[in-house]
């Protein structure tokens, strides 16, 4: 009796141990960094912009206008980044004529929030963000340019906000998917995703099943440009194959050999190639049509 009592303590102990550190790696996941204060560069001229909201986190970020501007296009950052990461696309895209929208999303960088949530609940932020740009660029097509959680959020903002047509990289098919990829012991992936996500509908008041960007990126309806590297650790073939199919009329643009990596700096040739002319068709052209 004495064994089987501490045999169960141990197994309560083991569990509980188990909770603790669980919960400790869903709080690293979702917690966001110290607010930033970010420097504008010094090469593209912007202006610093702040939207407010009762109720909601405030977002800030930069957009520069361009002078007989065919198009503006919106630009968000992935996870656990800030809108500095997009600045080397905003540059490009400037270069080639368009306005240019830049903000750090909820959760990121100099923006309000307290967490990051996976692309879901930045739908919100991606919605207000294209709303501005609306506003701001009265009359011109808009573009949504998106990287991993930036992607998501785009798609998330759907169908309350839509953009003219969109470049989406690095978009994952569903959370479980992706999270499976990031755990460590490969046999048992998918059941220690199961027991991370567990807690998700308590911290954030959504859960993994809500988290299925496949099951919206059809109801999006627009020029869709996806772009992937060949050998993204997280993202694999089988989830751009599922958002593909979920999106007949989008385009697949791979990049072979790249991870999950900043794919304009991976392959510039290959990125300029694909991206200028879909946003010269389906924006700037579009726009004077």
């Amino acid at each position: 009796m004495k064994r089987r009592a501490l045999l169960a303590t141990a197994i309560v102990g083991l569990f509980a141990t188990a909770g603790v550190v669980d919960w400790a790696v869903g709080t690293t996941l979702i917690a966001r960094e110290p607010r930033q204060s970010l420097m504008a560069p010094s090469d593209l001229p912007v202006e610093r912009v702040v939207l407010e909201q009762t109720g909601a986190p405030e977002l800030v970020g930069w957009a520069a206008e361009r002078k007989g501007s065919c198009g503006a296009i919106v630009l968000l950052h992935g996870r656990g980044a800030n809108r500095l990461a997009t600045v080397q696309r905003a540059k490009m895209l400037f270069d080639a004529g368009y306005s240019v929208v830049l903000f750090d999303l909820s959760g990121h960088g100099e923006s309000g929030g307290t967490v990051q949530g996976f692309g879901y609940s930045e739908g919100q932020d991606a919605a207000r963000i294209l709303a501005y740009a609306r506003q701001r660029f009265l009359g011109q097509k808009i573009g949504a340019l998106g990287s991993s959680l930036g992607a998501a959020s785009f798609v998330f903002a759907t169908p309350q906000a839509l953009a003219d047509a969109y470049v989406l990289e690095q978009l994952y098919a569903t959370l479980r998917e992706t999270t499976a990829r990031r755990m460590p012991f490969y046999a048992l992936r998918s059941l220690q995703a199961d027991i991370l996500l567990a807690q998700m509908s308590v911290r954030l008041g959504f859960g993994a099943d809500d988290v299925r960007p496949v099951d919206r990126i059809g109801k999006i309806g627009k020029p869709l440009m996806l772009l992937a590297g060949g050998s993204d650790p997280f993202i694999d073939r089988g989830q751009m194959a599922a958002l593909h199919n979920a999106a007949p009329a989008s385009e697949l643009v791979w990049f072979e050999g790249a991870g999950h990596v900043d794919l304009l700096r991976y392959d510039e040739s290959r990125y300029r190639k694909a991206v200028l002319p879909f946003l010269s068709k389906n924006i700037c052209q579009a726009s004077h049509v």
